[in-house]
């Protein structure tokens, strides 16, 4: 009897039939009355967790999924150029000079006149210094224009790298405030101008006869119903405001510690420039490709420039390279931006710093990403 009261001993000799037979019924503790409620509270944490996904970030290489998209991507932009470069070779010089040819009779086409031949104005004295500049003037042009540009550009990579720097700082800090402060201004612009315009149009004389009262009236009801629909779009996703202003915060944030972004971006979108020029040259050696005919109007044969057919097609397939590769590019600057964000956001501690992570996510878009952006 002493032993079974004894607290010390194992709790293994409690779930004997003798020890259940001497032991009070009120000498338990409470813990297993206990037991039901934690498991009843620990299961709304479980369903929790399957309601709302935890959001992690899963590192490493992505499969290529889109190479079907990727081989034709690849192949137009093969297509572009390798139509382009036989264009350029196979273009007609004689593209603007149509209104040099003549139609020869004998022959039914449209020829260049011999310049053997003399012609009856070549005894006139004509002073060519009328028709042309002075290439002293059109260099002094050309480099006060190049100067221009220049200074331009200089002053405005200056002023551009504080004042994006100053807008950063201050998304950072005062993220609540300017977006609130922002707000306004999407219903008092569109009010201001709606009322101008009504104004405006009265007091003109050629609008007013134009444009009745009552059409006037219609209008500027309309546009104040949009408004008051804008209003209303702000009220109902008030909740969605305030989680923008989070992201907002997050990703000033993010991108404070990631600056390199602001050159990588750039050089993204310069090297798509870059990328374009062959092809703008390429469809410029395009429309020259084609010949130069005889046609008939009013009684009278006249020289004419007639595209080969190929043109067009090749002009819509340059084009749709070109806005593909735009998509590309706008794609992939969101893959860099999303990746190098996501690195910094779920490994904080053990960040490796920003240049790390935008080679990383470069990396990524070039190897397995650049599929899923084409």
């Amino acid at each position: 009897m002493d032993n079974s009261d004894d607290p010390n001993k194992p709790s293994s000799t409690l779930h004997e039939p003798s020890a259940a037979a001497t032991q009070p019924l009120l000498s338990k503790p409470y813990p297993p009355p206990l037991d039901p409620p934690i498991a009843s509270v620990s299961e709304p944490e479980e369903e929790d967790q399957t309601q709302y996904l935890q959001i992690s970030y899963n590192y490493g290489h992505r499969s290529i999924k889109d190479l079907p998209f990727l081989l034709l991507f690849v192949l137009l932009v093969l297509c572009t150029f390798g139509f382009g470069i036989f264009a350029s070779v196979r273009k007609n010089p004689h593209r603007h000079q149509i209104s040099s040819f003549i139609y020869d009779t004998t022959s039914s086409s449209c020829t260049l006149p011999n310049k053997d031949v003399p012609n009856q104005f070549s005894s006139l004295p004509i002073d060519y210094s009328s028709f042309f500049i002075n290439p002293s003037t059109l260099n002094t042009r050309n480099s006060s224009l190049l100067k221009s540009l220049i200074w331009t550009l200089v002053i405005t990579l200056i002023l551009s790298l504080p004042f994006v720097l100053s807008v950063l700082m201050l998304l950072k800090h005062y993220t609540k405030q300017i977006v609130y402060a922002s707000l306004p201004f999407f219903v008092i612009v569109p009010i201001f101008i709606n009322v101008y315009w009504f104004v405006a149009c009265t007091l003109s004389s050629t609008c007013s006869d134009a444009l009745p009262l009552a059409y006037r009236i219609l209008v500027l009801i309309f546009v104040f119903l949009i408004i008051g629909l804008i209003v209303w779009i702000f009220i109902a996703n008030w909740h969605r405001i305030e989680l923008t202003v989070r992201i907002i915060g997050v990703a000033s944030n993010a991108l404070s510690r990631n600056l390199g972004l602001f050159g990588v971006l750039p050089s993204l979108t310069l090297g798509l420039f870059v990328y374009y020029v062959p092809i703008v040259v390429f469809l410029v050696f395009a429309s020259w490709n084609g010949r130069i005919v005889p046609k008939e109007k009013h009684g009278e044969y006249l020289c004419v420039w007639k595209q080969d057919k190929w043109v067009p097609a090749y002009y819509a397939l340059a084009i749709l390279t070109m806005l593909w590769s735009m998509a590309v590019m706008v794609e992939a600057q969101a893959y860099v931006i999303s990746g190098t964000i996501a690195q910094w956001y779920f490994s904080k501690d053990d960040y490796s710093g920003p240049k790390h992570g935008i080679r990383n996510s470069l990396r990524f878009v070039i190897l397995n990403d650049c599929p899923l952006a084409v």
